[in-house]
């Protein structure tokens, strides 16, 4: 088959990479581009929702799945998600995060779908270094996220040096200029560039707000510590109580920090998770994924 699927311009979509090399070991022919540059004679073409419009709609050739790997966000999130769901026209099929995502949207049609959690790039399953420069690495998006540019401001003043990976508001990279010179900021990186990254990091952080619909939604960045080796370091809210629960796994909880010492003596007590069921080939396997998509065509 002949398969696009989209990219988006701001946002980085870790599956649609995925995506890309899971169908081509099945012999596939894959466009993976931006969603205006997809091939119309494509037999099925992947969009990551967003927005489509039934009264922009083209004489298009290509099948079209919808992929909903989260809700909308804050102010008006409901409101949002019922504008979108009323205006998106109709596709073939639909991919879903999780039961979550997919009860919320509560499609009314017959339209066949699965759901597909999140998954973990097989590069990133390593072991961390011995002699680790950074204690800790946050990697993924700051704005938005209410209290953690505080919580990263706290660890390093406990003398933890600390690595961010992603963009950054001119204000908030001046904030931790002043407040600390143990944080390194690196800007956005390539994909390729996580797996060395997160060797030399001893922890990961995860921050999420205990807020819908972040709270109940995957955390990719928890998954990625953890196949590189890292002990996760995180805030509490649902998604990560429950896989702490499922997975018996227990995270360090970021208010139980009050020294350096304390949390470097914790990491070699710390039990990993075996997250070889998050690699992606094992993922896409279990969710049918390719068969869900030849069975549209």
């Amino acid at each position: 088959m002949k398969i696009g699927i989209s990219l988006k311009q701001n946002a980085y979509t870790p599956e649609a990479y995925a995506y890309q090399e899971y169908l081509i070991a099945r012999g596939h022919s894959i466009q993976l581009d931006y969603e205006h540059l997809l091939d119309n004679n494509n037999d099925i073409n992947i969009y990551f929702m967003g927005v489509r419009p039934f009264w922009k709609k083209k004489l298009i050739k290509a099948i079209e799945v919808h992929e909903y790997q989260s809700l909308s966000t804050p102010p008006y999130a409901i409101f949002k998600d019922i504008v979108k769901k009323t205006i998106n026209n109709k596709p073939s099929g639909r991919i879903f995060l999780n039961e979550e995502v997919e009860n919320t949207l509560q499609f009314k049609d017959s339209i066949p779908s699965i759901r597909r959690d999140m998954g973990v790039d097989e590069a990133l399953y390593q072991r961390k270094s011995d002699n680790p420069i950074y204690d800790i690495v946050y990697c993924g998006s700051i704005l938005g996220r209410q209290g953690l540019v505080e919580a990263i401001i706290q660890l390093a003043n406990l003398d933890l040096k600390i690595l961010i990976i992603g963009t950054v508001t001119s204000e908030i990279e001046q904030i931790f200029k002043l407040s600390k010179k143990n944080i390194t900021l690196l800007g956005r990186v390539e994909r390729s560039e996580l797996p060395k990254l997160y060797r030399e990091c001893r922890f990961g952080l995860n921050f999420t707000p205990d807020i819908y619909p972040f709270n109940i939604q995957t955390s990719t960045k928890t998954l990625e510590y953890l196949a590189s080796g890292l002990s996760v370091i995180s805030n509490k809210y649902q998604w990560i109580e429950d896989f702490a629960l499922n997975h018996d796994y227990q995270p360090i909880w970021l208010e139980s920090i009050s020294s350096k010492d304390d949390l470097i003596s914790n990491i070699n007590n710390h039990v990993q998770v075996d997250m070889h069921i998050y690699k992606w080939s094992n993922i896409l396997e279990h969710s049918g994924f390719e068969n869900f998509l030849l069975k549209l065509v």
